[in-house]
């Protein structure tokens, strides 16, 4: 027996007193007797619950937690044989123990907590793989344990720890009576083996400049192999090599030709060797030289009618080349998602694009692009671009310094609009984790968001007829509308367009608002009741009603679907992208609401002050915009006639970003062209986005010591001095696009580190941004560079064997055992060979609720 507040024992010693202060006066008095008996019984079971009282009894219960690899240096043999082997132990199990099971690999998670249950579902935890930390799942597994019961670990693996400390755990699982028993996934005899241990090239070079990467192999024998290195995914160098036992070292000569961020990845390629995953290494090199700029134009381009859309950049290529930038030129559909690749560039220029053409994933690029990494951006306008092309509510919209919604609403005329969507049972296929039919919500939510408070919307989700119609709704009622538009589902068939146009009239009908538009959604091949349909949108027109339609996906009734586009004065829209349906959709919107396509003749007015116009005293007149509105940090240069932004500028994280709302064409910047500031204009527009910043007194080197990735930055003036003091962040952008931001601490004279733990293989790019703390710090000094480097293969995969001395070595200190993970071994995890342990239980509960019932008597 045992207590938890043993002090509480003290309270018995006024039992004595008790017995005496209540003792009968007359030594017959039974029921006096028997009174005071039940009160000196009432205070010792109170006292004993007071005390914790516990029972203490041997346990015969054995509780067992089996760890099993599932790092990258385990293959399919191993892996099957550690879940056989788990598998018929569990199903061995006798009925009175327990069991529970762990996967680890460089974090430790619970497959199975502790259970008597004799069966072991299929398992599905995935650790992460690139390392082994066998002390973390040890830990882990000590904590599932249970009091009372014999306590024993089973580790299945091939020994291979690549982090923390397993003797150290174990031995704290010894300090614990925790007995550790090891299986050792031995690897199959692949034979010879060879690998790529390091890649080195110069983190920076000039253009034109001649240097050599260093390349490091091991191999277990001699062997031949094919040794290659590509730029990007161009193979610039292949030779074939004769690997020798042990270390081979070799060198490629490169020349750097354009300047930009290179990954540069080599492949070996050994003859009869089973692991290719450590045959590829890659570095990050940046090729100094003047910046370059990037001009995405519509080149090849088609709008949705089919026809080619103009290419608008040769005019502002030929400005911009004769101020003495370096211009290259690509389409939306060219454009890379690499941010590699985007770094390459000073700046990014979008002349006219609309967002439909660039994936959400190209814009998130873009973004991470200008705000991580430094890059400038500058939007060009165009009847493609802003709210006419569906910008609202994309990553383009965040990184611009304008927003696409013009904020007078007395500028707009009233507006019903209906949506017509097709809720067929294609729409519930799905694309990128969402299906179709969400896409098409959302794009009515937009739609919601755009509307003024004065508008109207309804929305009619229609397969074989309308299903829960939704509006006619004011759009100040907007949360409300939101709402049921993101409960619409899919439904079965296919559309009957006709059904889903007569319950667009009825919506419309006796609406007094200036504009009525329908929006009709509907599959390009599965498009139903199409007779009449042509006669019901002459009589909505006839009633001013616009109608546009939306094909998504192509089919045979594409054309009939762009046909009553044109009948009905509106515009026809192709996607076979749904997630293209919400830029479809606020293009759709702000192209009827008319006030954001402003098409006269005014001069422009001068709104702030900004090096962009150094120099510039009066500009040309112009013929149009897209009107949009500057968001609240944002610097408006210059203003059109009706007060909305045609020049406005703004610091996005650490880029810079620029909005032109009107074109660089003859369409409506005809006077423009012909002026003699036009490349003066578009150059220090251009160059006002680039990053400054003395780059060359910057150089960055990254060391990863199989845990964390150690970031030295080394800051030099023009003359080679020391940069001290300086501020300096980083921003780390990892493969997925996740990005950090860190403090460099200052180390050394010019030198400031900091570090971050790599979790993905792939390229990381590093911005880094320095300025002194104050303008007579270091004059004023300010650095800034964007390099690379890239977190190669697992260390798993670097070595060639296991290592069973390490799990002999922790089963040795708790007294464990060395299993075979041949079958028929199994038996032995439940032995019952253990000391049994004190199982403790609680009885003071008990002792209350006696004392409770006690106490009437």
């Amino acid at each position: 027996m045992r207590f938890t507040t043993p002090l509480a024992l003290l309270l018995l010693l006024t039992l004595p007193y008790v017995f005496w202060l209540g003792r009968p006066r007359l030594p017959r008095r039974w029921r006096a007797w028997t009174s005071l008996a039940l009160r000196a019984l009432l205070l010792l079971l109170l006292t004993l619950s007071l005390a914790g009282t516990q029972v203490v009894r041997a346990a015969d219960e054995l509780a067992v937690v089996f760890l099993v690899d599932a790092s990258d240096s385990i293959g399919p043999a191993q892996a099957a044989e550690a879940e056989t082997f788990v598998r018929t132990a569990i199903e061995q199990m006798p009925v009175t123990d327990r069991a529970a099971v762990i996967l680890f690999g460089a974090n430790a998670l619970v497959e199975r907590p502790l259970s008597g249950l004799a069966e072991l579902a299929p398992i599905t935890s995935v650790p992460q793989k690139l390392h082994t930390d066998l002390g973390e799942a040890i830990r882990l597994g000590l904590a599932l344990f249970p009091a009372g019961a014999a306590r024993r670990l089973v580790i299945l693996s091939d020994g291979a720890a690549t982090l923390g400390d397993a003797r150290d755990a174990a031995r704290l699982a010894a300090a614990g009576d925790v007995q550790i028993d090891t299986v050792h996934l031995a690897r199959p005899a692949d034979g010879a083996e060879a690998l790529l241990t390091a890649v080195d090239a110069p983190t920076r070079v000039v253009q034109g400049e001649t240097f050599r990467i260093a390349i490091a192999a091991e191999s277990t024998a001699d062997m031949p192999a094919t040794l290659r290195v590509l730029a990007g995914s161009s193979i610039i160098h292949e030779e074939t090599v004769q690997l020798r036992p042990g270390a081979n070292n070799f060198t490629v000569p490169l020349r750097a030709t354009a300047q930009e961020c290179v990954r540069y990845r080599v492949q070996l390629t050994p003859l009869n060797v089973t692991t290719y995953q450590n045959n590829e290494l890659a570095t990050f090199t940046e090729v100094v030289g003047p910046p370059r700029v990037l001009l995405v134009a519509n080149a090849g381009t088609l709008a949705d009618d089919g026809t080619p859309l103009p290419d608008e950049s040769p005019q502002l290529r030929q400005a911009l080349e004769a101020a003495g930038l370096t211009v290259d030129v690509t389409t939306p559909a060219a454009l890379s998602a690499s941010l590699p690749e985007l770094s390459s560039y000073g700046s990014i220029v979008l002349v006219n694009v609309n967002a439909k053409n660039l994936s959400p994933r190209k814009m998130l690029a873009l973004q991470s692009y200008v705000r991580d990494l430094g890059g400038g951006l500058v939007a060009v306008g165009g009847p493609q671009s802003y709210g006419m092309g569906g910008y609202f509510r994309t990553p383009l919209e965040e990184t611009l310094p304008v927003e696409m919604q013009i904020k007078d609403q007395e500028r707009f005329p009233s507006v019903s609009i209906v949506i017509v969507i097709d809720r067929s049972g294609s729409m519930g296929a799905s694309e990128g984790g969402v299906t179709k039919i969400q896409l098409a919500a959302e794009g009515a939510v937009r739609v919601v968001e755009l509307l003024n408070d004065f508008d109207e919307i309804t929305v009619i989700p229609v397969d074989t007829q309308p299903d829960n119609p939704i509006g006619p709704l004011p759009a100040s009622q907007r949360e409300e509308a939101i709402s049921l538009i993101r409960q619409i589902g899919a439904g079965g068939g296919g559309i009957y367009v006709r059904t889903g146009l007569e319950a667009a009239a009825e919506a419309l009908a006796g609406s007094p608002n200036q504009v009525k538009h329908v929006i009709l959604l509907a599959d390009g091949a599965d498009s139903e009741q199409k007779e009449g349909v042509p006669a019901l949108i002459e009589a909505l027109v006839a009633e001013n009603v616009t109608i546009s339609t939306v094909s998504i996906g192509n089919g045979p009734d594409v054309p009939w679907l762009q046909e009553m586009a044109a009948l009905g004065n509106g515009r026809f829209h192709f996607t076979d992208q749904a997630a293209n349906l919400p830029q479809i959709f606020t293009q759709e919107t702000t192209s009827i609401q008319r006030s954001y396509l402003v098409e006269e003749r005014f001069f422009p007015s001068l709104a702030g002050r900004s090096p962009i116009l150094s120099g510039i005293s009066a500009v040309p007149p112009l013929y149009g915009y897209v009107g949009t509105s500057a968001k609240g940090t944002a610097q408006v240069v210059l203003e059109t006639h009706l007060g909305d932004p045609l020049l406005a500028a703004w610091q996005y994280g650490l880029g810079r970003a620029v909005a032109w709302t009107s074109d660089a064409t003859g369409r409506w910047a005809a006077d423009w062209v012909r002026w003699p500031g036009f490349p003066t204009f578009w150059a220090q527009t251009v160059r006002w986005t680039i990053a400054q910043g003395r780059d060359s007194s910057v150089e960055t080197a990254v060391v990863f010591d199989d845990e964390q990735a150690t970031l030295t930055v080394s800051a030099r003036d023009v003359a080679g001095g020391f940069l001290n003091n300086l501020q300096m962040e980083t921003n780390v952008v990892a493969p997925d696009g996740s990005v950090q931001t860190l403090a460099l601490a200052q180390v050394g004279p010019g030198q400031y580190q900091a570090s971050f733990r790599p979790d993905e293989e792939g390229a990381y790019l590093v911005r880094v941004v320095g300025a002194a703390e104050s303008a007579a710090g270091d004059n004023g000094a300010t650095v800034a560079q964007t390099s690379g480097w890239v977190l190669g293969y697992s260390p798993e995969y670097r070595q060639f064997e296991t290592n069973p001395d390490l799990l002999a070595a922790l089963a040795e200190l708790t007294g464990g055992r060395l299993l075979p993970p041949e079958a028929g071994a199994e038996g032995a995890v439940f032995d019952h060979t253990l000391p049994s342990q004190a199982a403790v239980r609680p009885i003071w509960p008990w002792l209350t609720l006696a004392a409770v019932l006690l106490l009437p008597l």
